[in-house]
């Protein structure tokens, strides 16, 4: 039974036929995207000249805010699909390798279906399965028939091929044991090429990430001129005729976050998510330390906000037009002591991946010392501690010590899982507890715990070089993006203030009959270079914030490819904000600098 197309997939996990989808979701976004850009258009003054949207701005808003609703509607299940597809895959290693512990014992007489009803913590996978325990129990489908059904939907390629191997490996009469250990290799392989083919997609989404960014800097260089040179107003303009000075600026910087947006959401629907912390409700030192540290800095934080905030609305003409130079500091600034917790984060992030690397040694001694002298489980823990583990040390000498004082096994275990602080060692050890009681073989468990971990170690490092290079590219394209804004901004500046110069020098002459005479080639500038000043200080403030957008965009990238939390993102958003700001401080002092140089 062959797969179904992606689309069709999304369409049928939507549980409605395709028709209906275009009609009431498709078109529904449509409609309401028309909707809303006309009642935004007519709440503004309508198309007249001095509304908001008037002339072309008001078409393109009714042109691209409905496609851009229908897109993004047609562009929600695929994502969906995608994000099902990640979240199974990245169950599969655990998986498969529980499945394969679970051979070593007395599985002879067990059917393949009774062993899939115990994975109930895999997420996406458990709700997969789900679907298979429905069919046979309450549609009495057999079970090869089963798995093939749930195979031709499911989002996973590789979920689809283990399912129609073990259909083709039941009806063949093939031992169950046998099929649970020849698919350790099977599955192991194929989730490493899939991983790489999702890494490479990552290596070209950034590709064109750099483009679309390029595109929109380009948009709204061009709305920055377009609003010096041809955009005139008074220091007494209502709000809605600054908003409709604003127009061109306000589409290009919309269609600049929705890059953002587009970009954030591809990005983590194809990057496989990676857990690194454990997730318990136990108490360790680390968690209260990290606790009360985001206390304390948030506390800070909050008041150096206010602070700042009293400053910037107390001064408010001075700062705005500097604000090149201070306006991203000014809010780096009070966000700074929360660089203490992401700190820490971050020191623990290493710590726990240091653990990982020595996990699969670990269980493999563990494994292997159960084996040879059959001793109660502090004996063998304490055969171990001669033993160097690296950073698992001392989560080992905390293991025995409770195992020595007869604390309960499974307690003490759980209390190790919390010390490590990784989900891989968390996960991977009640596994390997569970298949080492049930089958009685603790060497082999250990073996293929060890195994399938450091697979998922090797997959860790690939990765990390795509993080890295995310890192860069980030880090380039955000210094590129405020250097190539100041100097537009410098650009127009020193254009408006020689226009301005220009009409200054005009200011007896008839500048309509200029107009009339050189068919249109005085700038409106000329009849009024009033909001020359105003017009710079209002694409400083609006480029400041987008370019805050970006950041959070790419600081959500880089971590999700890492792997890590939001303390982590919000960590390296602080970072990439302070270069932001420094970046813009020092060109537009050169710029200055240059300026003066040169007498423009």
């Amino acid at each position: 039974m062959e797969r179904m197309p992606m689309w069709q997939i999304a369409i049928r996990r939507l549980e409605m036929p395709i028709s209906r989808f275009v009609l009431v979701y498709v078109g529904g976004a449509f409609a309401m995207g028309l909707i809303g850009s006309l009642l935004l258009i007519f709440l503004t003054g309508g198309l007249a000249e001095g509304a908001l949207f008037s002339g072309i701005s008001g078409v393109l808003l009714i042109l691209v805010l409905p496609i851009i609703a229908s897109l993004g509607a047609i562009a929600f299940p695929m994502l969906e699909v995608t994000r099902s597809a990640n979240m199974i895959e990245r169950e599969m290693h655990m998986f498969i390798t529980r499945m394969g512990i679970l051979s070593l014992g007395e599985v002879g007489a067990q059917t393949i279906f009774d062993i899939l009803k115990q994975m109930r913590d895999y997420g996406e996978l458990a709700s997969e399965v789900q679907k298979i325990e429905t069919l046979v129990d309450k549609w009495n489908t057999s079970l090869p028939e089963a798995a093939r059904i749930v195979a031709q939907q499911s989002p996973s390629p590789l979920w689809t091929d283990f399912l129609d191997r073990m259909a083709f490996s039941i009806e063949a009469g093939q031992p169950i044991d046998e099929f649970m250990r020849s698919e350790q290799e099977t599955v192991a392989e194929q989730y490493n090429t899939l991983y790489d083919t999702r890494l490479e997609s990552v290596d070209t989404m950034q590709e064109i990430y750099v483009s679309m960014v390029t595109a929109g800097l380009f948009g709204l260089v061009i709305a920055g001129i377009h609003l010096v040179l041809f955009e005139v107003g008074g220091e007494n303009d209502a709000p809605i005729e600054i908003a409709a000075r604003l127009r061109f600026l306000l589409l290009a910087s919309f269609l600049f976050i929705i890059i953002q947006v587009a970009a954030m959401m591809a990005f983590r629907a194809t990057i496989p998510r990676d857990l690194i912390f454990a997730r318990d409700e136990l108490e360790t030192p680390f968690r209260i330390n990290f606790r009360r540290a985001l206390l304390a800095s948030g506390a800070v934080s909050l008041f150096l906000l206010l602070i700042t905030i009293y400053v910037v609305a107390s001064s408010w003409e001075a700062i705005s037009s500097q604000w090149d130079r201070y306006g991203l500091i000014l809010i780096a600034a009070p966000l700074s002591p929360l660089l203490v917790p992401a700190w820490l984060i971050r020191k623990e992030e290493t710590n726990v991946l240091r653990r990982d690397t020595a996990y699969p040694d670990f269980i493999r001694a563990l494994g292997g010392t159960a084996q040879a002298r059959s001793a109660e489980p502090s004996a063998t823990i304490k055969a171990l501690r001669g033993v160097d583990f690296g950073m698992l040390d001392y989560s080992i000498d905390r293991l025995e010590k409770r195992l020595s004082t007869r604390i309960d096994s499974d307690r003490a275990w759980d209390y190790f899982n919390s010390d490590t602080n990784s989900a891989v060692i968390s996960r991977y050890t009640r596994i390997y507890i569970e298949g080492a009681q049930s089958s009685g073989k603790p060497a082999s468990t250990a073996e293929m715990v060890s195994r399938s971990v450091g697979n998922l170690l090797s997959l860790r490092r690939r990765r990390a070089l795509s993080a890295n290079t995310m890192w860069g590219v980030a880090l380039g394209l955000l210094i590129a993006s405020v250097t190539s804004l100041n100097v537009t901004i410098s650009i127009v500046l020193q254009l408006g203030e020689a226009i301005a110069g220009v009409a200054t020098g005009l200011a007896s002459t008839d500048v309509g009959a200029l107009q009339d005479f050189g068919s249109g080639i005085a700038l409106p500038v000329m009849e009024n270079a009033n909001s020359v000043e105003e017009n710079i200080r209002m694409f400083k403030i609006i480029v400041s914030i987008l370019v805050l957008g970006q950041i959070i965009a790419v600081s959500a990238i880089a971590t999700r490819l890492r792997g890590g939390g939001k303390t982590s993102a919000a960590g390296q958003a602080i970072q990439l904000l302070w270069i932001a700001g420094i970046t813009s401080w020092i060109t537009a002092v050169l710029l200055d600098g240059a300026s003066s140089v040169f007498g423009v």
